[in-house]
């Protein structure tokens, strides 16, 4: 929202705001946001006017802004750039948390939904999300035919049926049926489970379903790597190896700045005697 306003005795100012306006009725919703406000120059090497906010927008307050973001003599100077056939270009880049008082639609906003915490769920959550969005894994998983398999008991099935809801529901997804088919009480659910060991036990099964099926082998492709532990002596032509696949690696990230996979993959190698 820009507008002129006047700011004292013949003087005049741009005045510009933010402002949040809320779908719901509700009297309570509040939304924390920060932005940036530019004026933009349309001068070639001219230089914008920029200046930031941040504010939780409720709605006694659901503007907020500068009412002097730039005094009107410098906004028609020629100099500046910033008028161009009586036009403004006003530009806002904004980051903004999600409403808290108000029935979140995030079908609506994002085009995604998230997965329901039965207790103490949330590592596996994040693991099905990672999954869900790895799209050759998820296509492969819808292809595995479940329709012997018993309903209670199928791990295939209870993926495909949360991969399908989080691909076409509106509303947050319940992971109940996936984890009882790991033969999980209610109890199981509020204990923190190994996410790396969960991870495996997935692949496993659903590696084992498509075995003799169209996507057989999908899997592998996807995650598998390959390790190559060797001994080779110093003093004669000799080299003893043993190849072995994986579908996950141990990073020690503490006090690292960066992932150095290859360096890690890689290793270093140890001097024995014997």
């Amino acid at each position: 929202m820009a507008i002129p306003r006047e700011i004292g005795r013949n003087q005049r100012s741009l005045g510009y705001f933010l402002q949040c306006n809320s779908d719901s009725d509700c009297p309570s919703w509040s939304c924390y946001a920060s932005a940036t406000l530019r004026l933009k120059s349309q001068k070639e090497g001219g230089n914008d006017c920029e200046k930031t906010i941040s504010h939780v927008f409720y709605p006694k307050e659901n503007d907020w802004g500068y009412s002097c973001f730039l005094r009107w003599e410098d906004v028609m100077e020629p100099e500046h750039g910033y008028l161009k056939d009586d036009t403004l270009i006003l530009e806002v880049h904004l980051v903004a948390d999600a409403p808290h008082g108000v029935q979140w639609d995030s079908k609506k906003h994002t085009g995604y939904i998230g997965l329901k915490n039965q207790g103490a769920t949330c590592y596996m959550n994040s693991l099905l999300q990672t999954l869900f969005f790895t799209n050759k894994l998820r296509k492969a998983v819808y292809q595995i035919s479940t329709e012997q398999d018993d309903p209670h008991k199928s791990v295939a099935l209870a993926m495909q049926r949360v991969f399908y809801e989080l691909q076409f529901s509106d509303k947050p997804v319940g992971t109940k049926k996936l984890t009882r088919s790991f033969g999980w009480d209610a109890f199981d659910s509020f204990l923190q489970h190994d996410v790396q060991e969960l991870c495996r036990v997935l692949l496993d099964n659903l590696e084992s379903k498509m075995k003799d099926t169209p996507v057989n082998g999908v899997i592998p492709q996807l995650f598998e790597g390959k390790m190559k532990s060797y001994v080779r002596c110093k003093k004669v032509p000799f080299e003893s190896n043993r190849e072995e696949a994986f579908y996950d690696i141990q990073l020690n990230v503490k006090g690292k700045q960066t992932l150095r996979i290859f360096q890690r993959l890689r290793g270093s190698g140890d001097a024995r005697r014997g």
